[in-house]
């Protein structure tokens, strides 16, 4: 068997061969890559280095334009545009001024920030000396001037005013609302300050790192400093020619022009700004690791070994550099104050620092690998999503404003300078964001917005003025309340609005509080531009600054016509009478306690004096009810005339009136002659006739007037409104139209009036009052019914005279629970005889007087006294009499309907003794006339009463109605009676009235 052939790549020689062809071929190979790689490492480490640094001067400059933009506007917004010189113009200019300092102390490269007037004269600064400076012969102020813009601009590099620094100054022309150059605010930002951003960038002994202008790529600032730099032109350069084509980044190697070094060097543009920044490394330092290894490889024949360990040292090294360049850029990012982060395009974090974490709420080692878009509300999620694709399609670098909400819940507003980072492919690989807490900053503006809102929709006046009044704002409700327009008031002096109806004390008042820096608040009767006027309620407090001196007066005002109004409204409700406008009751009473007061003081009498009208009632009822008003208007509007303006006139109710006069004298003859005059003057100017607009022409009205003396406290007011009462009684049952005055005698009547009144309680209280029973007979001399009479009874069983104590208990208002008495005690008696077959069928009446029947429940009452007694309604009867059916005749109608759909029957009691019409009585619901004893009494002998009784009769004939002739004492009266058609009768000829102990049912006529 033979033996294998070698193959030509067993031989030793091809071996040695190809490995040496592998080993230089590995060797080139790796030198050409090793050259490449450092290359590229390089070149990405400057362009990362040369983008931080472009984003970090971008970020500075960006703050430095909004805090110019601000200037600038407030200069035209506050007006120092224009009235230069005034007072407010000048509290404005010093306002700014310390706004300027404020923005200062934000900018440590900035040594001044100043804002010019049109000719270039400095007006605010942050320098002491400024204000003396005049910047017009400044080449960057005379392309303000001129180019007519208004965007942001800088100037060549050139040192300040002072000649100490090197500066470049940013600038924005002020231009007014009609586009007048008026002034510059200008910002000069200290080259040597931003030198030391250039310093932290390592580029070796032979690099450099400069800022150039994108325009004419003329040198702002270069570090190492290089005197040719400033004047040679580089514009041949290749980052030059990169950005003129509209690049914005690159790369690019080429011999310094100035130094004849050739670098590597990386540019990035500023996209908002007329620079680009450069980052150049020397070609010899960027590959003396690659020479090294270069040596290195020259032995690789010899050693293997020491060449695998040049390679290995060589990628060491150049890992260690990449390190070393990650290394500083992380550092740089956080030694800085804002938030950093990076992050995936899916928003995946990958790295951020701890003031990231710190505004997030949580630990930077937990937020790696989280998504950063679930910390943004749900709702805008959408909004954030479509920015960062926008910013992934090529939008480069972004500055948006966030909201993020924190693990506790609450959010937190960051603006964000978001850097995408692409490979080589153009794909974003991750992007580096750099977040400022702005959260105070957008709540400061919302509270701004939510205030201007307030103030000006406020329903409030809201003015504003100066130390000396003038108005420099007021809101939309002054407009509306004032009538003047803003324009017409600011500049203007609230004195504008004086009525001259404040009183000048107010206005004391008002400037001795506001200049002890206190709030006043009072009311003012101020004048609308139409010469109406109103008044307001102010509050007028001083604006204060930091130290303590007061810069404006605010006022809020709040127009309370209507509720001043209302009040009067209110006031003169409660104590006038609305028909008269007389002091009413309540108010009278006042100024009697006042006046008796005021005579126990003095010493000097005084008077009460009440007026009753006479016939007043007939008047409403015959002539309606506007004549009596009228009546009632002109004795007011008389009774004013003949007293004098510190006499009390008021009314009382109805047709009373009350008179209080003062100061009468100290002697008693003089007081009741002066008096006596006056009342005799009142009479008399009262009872004149009077025109009321009536048929029969002039009206003469009579007057009853009682008056009564007082000096001192002798007397309560409530006593003498008594003695009062009683004179006008008297002068009443004297005959009408009288004065009289309050004697002794009266004061008997007073006190057995006050005596009958406590009986009267008493009997109500203990069971005083009893009801005796009258019969009523048809004229077969059948008992038929009964009328129920009260009788009352005092303490020792002696019985008081109806006829004491019914007017007393009509006054007192005791009539109402009396009444009540008499009818569950008559219901009670009527379910006893209708329990008894002998008695069933007897009806019952019961009086009810006016005020009872008027009461508002007075229908329930009788509804309940029906339903607790188990009567037949229909053997209740209950006699009215004509003055409780006279007056309000509709409502009388629809209670008495609804009382007889009960089952009650109604009787008109003393019919004939009145002034009804038969128009009142056709309407109203009886069932019973009673002829008044009066005419029965007196029919036999008196042709007139014997008419009047022929009269009642036919016309309850004719009405279908029931008579009862009342008073019935002889035969020969029940005769004539059954002789003229009367079938039911009443009186002592039948039957005096008994207690039902003493009742019978049979009684023979005497």
């Amino acid at each position: 068997m033979s033996k294998p052939r070698r193959g030509l790549f067993e031989r030793p020689l091809a071996q040695a061969l190809i490995a040496a062809l592998l080993v230089f071929g590995l060797l080139a190979a790796f030198l050409l890559f090793s050259h490449r790689s450092a290359e590229a490492i390089t070149t990405t480490a400057s362009r990362n280095e040369v983008r931080v640094l472009a984003t970090q001067i971008e970020g500075a400059l960006r703050r430095i334009e909004m805090s110019i933009g601000f200037v600038r506007d407030k200069y035209i917004r506050v007006g120092l545009h224009e009235n230069a010189g005034t007072p407010a113009w000048q509290a404005s200019l010093r306002q700014l001024e310390l706004e300027l300092v404020h923005l200062r102390r934000g900018f440590p490269e900035a040594v001044a920030i100043l804002v010019t007037d049109a000719q270039g004269k400095v007006q605010a600064s942050t320098l002491d000396e400024s204000p003396k400076w005049d910047i017009g012969d400044r080449e960057y102020f005379r392309r303000a001037r001129e180019d007519g813009s208004t965007a942001l601009a800088f100037s060549e590099p050139m040192l300040n005013k002072a000649g100490t620094r090197r500066v470049v100054v940013a600038y924005e022309a002020i231009r007014s609302p009609a586009g007048d150059f008026v002034g510059v605010v200008a910002v000069a930002l200290d080259l040597q300050r931003l030198q030391d951003l250039l310093l932290d960038v390592d580029v070796g002994r032979q690099g450099m790192v400069s800022i150039r202008r994108s325009d004419d790529s003329r040198l702002v600032l270069r570090w190492p400093e290089h005197t040719a730099s400033q004047v040679a032109d580089f514009t041949s350069t290749g980052p030059f020619q990169a950005i003129r084509r509209g690049e914005t980044s690159g790369s690019a190697r080429y011999v310094g022009i100035v130094d004849e070094i050739e670098r590597s060097f990386a540019f990035q543009a500023l996209r908002d700004y007329p620079f680009y920044v450069v980052i150049g490394r020397a070609v010899s330092e960027q590959f003396a690791p690659w020479r090294q290894t270069a040596t290195v490889a020259t032995l690789i024949a010899v050693a293997t070994l020491g060449l695998l360990l040049a390679m290995q040292a060589a990628l060491h090294r150049s890992r260690r550099q990449l390190a070393r360049s990650q290394r500083s850029f992380d550092a740089l990012i956080d030694s800085r104050q804002e938030a950093t982060c990076a992050w995936r395009p899916d928003t995946t974090l990958l790295t951020c620092n701890e003031r990231y974490a710190e505004l997030l709420g949580a630990e930077a080692a937990s937020l790696p690998g989280t998504r950063w878009i679930d910390s943004v509300p749900e709702a805008k999620r959408a909004e954030v999503n479509a920015t960062i694709a926008r910013m992934l399609q090529g939008a480069g670098t972004l500055t948006t404003d966030r909201r993020l909400r924190q693990a506790d819940g609450r959010t937190r507003w960051l603006r964000w300078l978001d850097l995408p980072v692409f490979d080589e492919d153009g794909r974003c690989v991750e992007v580096r964001s750099i977040g400022q807490d702005i959260t105070a900053h957008k709540e400061a503006e919302l509270r701004l917005r939510q205030l201007a809102l307030a103030v000006e929709q406020s329903p409030n006046t809201i003015v504003i003025t100066d130390t000396e009044g003038r108005i420099e704002y007021v809101n939309e409700a002054f407009v509306r309340t004032t009538g003047y327009t803003a324009d017409e008031a600011i500049g203007r002096n609230p004195r504008i609005l004086n009525a001259g109806k404040t009183p000048a004390a107010t206005y004391g008042d008002l400037w001795a509080t506001l200049s002890r820096g206190e709030l006043w608040r009072g009311e003012f009767v101020n004048t609308r531009k139409d010469g109406g006027t109103y008044t307001e309620l102010a509050t007028i407090a001083p604006i204060k600054q930091a130290d303590g001196s007061i810069s404006h007066y605010v006022a809020i005002k709040e127009d309370i016509t209507e509720r001043r109004e209302a009040e009067a409204r209110i006031r003169q409700l409660a104590y006038y009478d609305t028909l008269t406008r007389l002091p009413n009751r309540s108010l009278m009473w006042d100024r009697l306690r006042h006046a008796i007061a005021a005579s126990e003081r003095s010493g000097s009498g005084g008077m009460l004096l009440l007026l009753d009208l006479d016939h007043f009632k007939l008047l409403n009822d015959t002539q309606g009810h506007q004549a009596g008003d009228a009546l009632l208007r002109e004795v007011a509007r008389r009774l004013r005339a003949a007293l004098r303006e510190e006499d009390t006139v008021a009314r009382l109710g109805d047709d009373d009136f009350a008179i209080v006069v003062e100061n009468l004298g100290e002697d008693r003859d003089e007081a009741i002659a002066h008096a006596e005059k006056i009342a005799e003057h009142l009479h008399r100017a009262v009872t004149a006739p009077c025109e009321l607009g009536l048929p029969s022409g002039l009206y003469h009205v009579g007057a009853s007037l009682g008056l009564t003396l007082f000096r001192g406290r002798a007397e309560t007011a409530d006593g003498l409104l008594k003695q009062a009462e009683v004179a006008v009684a008297r002068a009443k049952d004297d005959g009408r139209n009288l004065i009289r005055f309050f004697s002794a005698a009266m004061q008997a009547v007073v006190a057995a009036r006050a005596e009958l009144e406590l009986k009267l309680r008493a009997a109500l209280a203990g069971n005083g009052f009893r009801l005796y029973y009258q019969p009523q007979l048809d004229r077969s001399g059948r008992v038929i019914g009964a009328e129920a009479l009260i009788r009352c009874f005092d303490a020792d069983g002696t019985m008081i005279s109806p006829a004491a104590f019914i007017p007393l208990a009509e006054e007192t208002g005791l009539i109402v629970p009396i009444g009540e008495w008499v009818l569950e005690t008559a219901c009670a008696q009527l379910r006893a005889w209708q329990r008894e077959p002998a008695t069933a069928g007897l009806t019952l009446s019961i009086n009810v007087s006016a005020r009872q029947f008027h009461q508002p429940d007075f229908v329930g009452k009788v509804a309940a006294a029906i339903e607790r007694s188990r009567i037949r309604a229909g053997g209740l009867k209950i006699e009215l009499t004509e003055s409780v059916v006279l007056g309000d005749i509709e409502t009388t109608v629809l209670r008495m309907r609804q009382i007889k759909a009960l089952g009650v029957r109604f009787a008109l009691d003393d019919f004939g003794t009145g002034y009804s019409s038969l128009s009142y009585l056709k309407r109203l619901p009886f069932d019973q006339l009673k002829i008044d004893q009066v005419f029965v009494r007196d029919m036999e002998k008196d042709t007139s009463s014997e008419a009047i009784v022929r009269a009642i009769l036919a016309i309850s004939r004719s009405l279908d109605l029931e008579v009862v002739a009342e008073g019935v004492e002889t035969a020969a009266q029940h005769e004539l009676l059954l002789t003229r058609g009367c079938e039911l009768f009443q009186g002592y000829l039948f039957g005096r009235p008994v207690p039902i102990e003493d009742w019978k049912l049979e009684r023979p006529p005497s």
